[in-house]
């Protein structure tokens, strides 16, 4: 009985002296295997060592860095606890395009649901109605802020995104400069709130035109890159230089895969767009349905642009046509006071008309009351001219009142503009 006791102890011993001997050994293969991984990233991250950069090693690191073709690259610009700016660089290594797009800073978006309540086991006291720029305050961390964050402008824009960097504020004013444009898209209509045509068909979509104020290469930052085009060793040094300023979750390594296509492009070239959407007041909701779109239409273009688009900074309309701008003055406009303000309608009456406009009548327009001042025009290319009086207005093409060509309908954004 003892010697069965004896050896039942003795295969337990063995038995746990195997497993830990097992367990140290995967313990013993991890700590090497971290090691290694330490000492690559030392030596390949824009955090240690230098990178080689004669002509040899340069075309080895190209040769063995993996890239995206068509690269999405979320820039973040902070000054301070605040995000400032945001733009989606797309990189495309196939034509050796370059787009940027700006996201306004007070875009706010609602997060669904299920993806709500994951990130509430990060920080249970996230909104679900998150301010882009306030999102370094949702999260005890700066990677936490722009690795989320990064997840929900995703799901708000409809893309995947590659990668994401953060410039602060000083850098990103040395390179860029904001520039105000008009950007046209289509956008669908309620159909319970829609007005029927004259035919009685309720329209499902209208080109809807905003305001924005988007970020383009200043002159300084062009000359800069103009100097160091179609030379790989200096494009390689410039792209170690700006990463030992930002923050990013894509390498040096990673980022100087890019370089053929860098060495390809012509800063000319460089397309620079305003986001899909429509401000209500101060806060900008982005149009998801057009912003998809539009994004993935950026993402499948084939063809190299050949020409500056710094004369010609507006999203295409459907067609792909620009609409050609026509005055309104001459044309009969009505305005219906829509903001239940007193006395904003015949403020504004007798401001336009003072600049040479005809408002033949006002009114008020009792459906709900609006934020954002809409204006409606029968004729496409008609009201741009009477953007400017108005807090980023609404200008869509529909059908106004019989007898009139324009249509404005007055949100409470502009009670103080008259």
């Amino acid at each position: 009985m003892k010697n069965t006791k004896k050896k039942k102890n003795n295969v337990v011993k063995v038995f746990f002296v195997s497993l830990l001997k097992s367990i140290l050994f995967i313990i013993v293969l991890l700590l090497v295997g971290f090691a290694s991984y330490k000492v690559s990233y030392i030596i390949l991250s824009d955090n240690g060592g230098n990178i080689g950069t004669s002509r040899g090693d340069i075309s080895d690191i190209i040769e063995e860095a993996q890239t995206d073709e068509i690269s999405k690259n979320l820039i973040y610009v902070c000054n301070g606890d605040k995000i400032v700016s945001l733009m989606l660089e797309i990189c495309n290594t196939q034509t050796n395009n370059m787009d940027y797009i700006t996201i306004p800073a007070r875009t706010e978006f609602t997060i669904p649901t299920t993806m709500y309540q994951k990130l509430c086991t990060v920080n249970e006291e996230i909104p679900q109605i998150v301010r882009i720029g306030k999102l370094k305050t949702y999260f005890k961390n700066n990677e936490d802020a722009f690795g989320y964050g990064e997840l929900i402008i995703e799901k708000m824009l409809g893309v995947k995104i590659s990668y994401y960097t953060v410039l602060d504020y000083e850098t990103f004013k040395s390179h860029y400069r904001k520039k105000k444009v008009i950007v046209r898209f289509t956008q669908d209509v309620d159909a319970a709130t829609a007005t029927p045509g004259l035919d009685g068909t309720v329209p499902t979509s209208q080109v809807t035109s905003v305001t924005e104020r988007i970020a383009i290469a200043s002159s300084t930052y062009i000359s800069q890159l103009r100097d160091i085009s179609g030379d790989q060793e200096k494009i390689a040094e410039y792209i170690k230089e700006q990463y030992q300023r930002i923050d990013s979750n894509l390498t040096v390594y990673n980022k100087i895969g890019y370089i053929e296509c860098y060495e390809n492009m012509n800063v000319e070239y460089f397309h620079y767009w305003g986001i899909p959407g429509t401000f209500t007041g101060k806060v900008f909701s982005v149009d998801t349905k057009a912003s998809r779109t539009f994004l993935n239409k950026l993402i499948d273009n084939k063809k190299s642009y050949t020409r500056s688009h710094r004369r010609a900074l507006e999203t295409p309309s459907p067609n792909n046509k620009r609409t050609n701008r026509k005055s309104s003055k001459g044309l009969s406009i009505v305005v219906l006071n829509g903001s239940q303000i007193g006395g904003l309608a015949a403020r504004t009456q007798t401001k336009l008309n003072l600049d040479g406009f005809s408002v033949k009548k006002i009114g008020d327009y009792t459906n709900e009351v609006l934020m954002q001042t809409r204006i409606i025009v029968k004729e496409e290319g008609v009201g741009k001219d009477l953007a400017k009086y108005f807090n980023n207005p609404v200008v869509m093409t529909g059908d106004v009142q019989e007898g009139f060509d324009i249509e404005i309908i007055l949100g409470t954004a502009d009670a103080g503009e008259f």
